[in-house]
């Protein structure tokens, strides 16, 4: 039995034609990931009862038309976070940026944490969010 050249070129091509339509349809399933981080710096050191801390942070995101950056603060057992600034609402692809004073009423570890919200508008009475950064500790002694 031999094999005619003539039949090889039709089952080769239509093979091609059967990878190529596999990949983009793989391709096209394939959900795409929002790109964007949430930072904020606090500082290493313990700090006394009283003192201020200065606390900045930015992030971005793809995934929302807007972004407000903030930082929230809680003390170590407490179980609710508390926003203490913001900064301004910018357009995606920006970057929100934040810078607040945050002062330490009292002794023992304050966490301190950035959080990115998405905005369908700049007035956008409910945000939500869409990231949050690595919780940073601050003992207060």
């Amino acid at each position: 039995m031999t094999l005619v050249p003539k039949r090889r070129l039709p089952r080769a091509a239509a093979a091609a034609a059967l990878l190529t339509a596999a990949t983009v349809s793989l391709l096209l399933s394939v959900p795409a990931a929002a790109k964007g981080a949430m930072e904020i710096t606090a500082p290493g050191r313990p700090l006394r009862t009283g003192q201020a801390l200065h606390i900045s942070g930015d992030g971005d995101d793809d995934a929302a038309r807007y972004l407000r950056a903030c930082v929230q603060e809680r003390t170590l057992g407490a179980g609710t976070w508390r926003t203490v600034g913001c900064g301004r609402t910018v357009a995606s692809g920006d970057g929100a940026t934040v810078e607040t004073l945050v002062r330490a009423r009292r002794r023992g570890a304050l966490q301190l944490r950035g959080v990115l919200y998405g905005l369908d508008a700049p007035g956008d009475a409910h945000p939500d969010v869409v990231r949050s950064s690595a919780v940073r500790m601050v003992r207060i002694h």
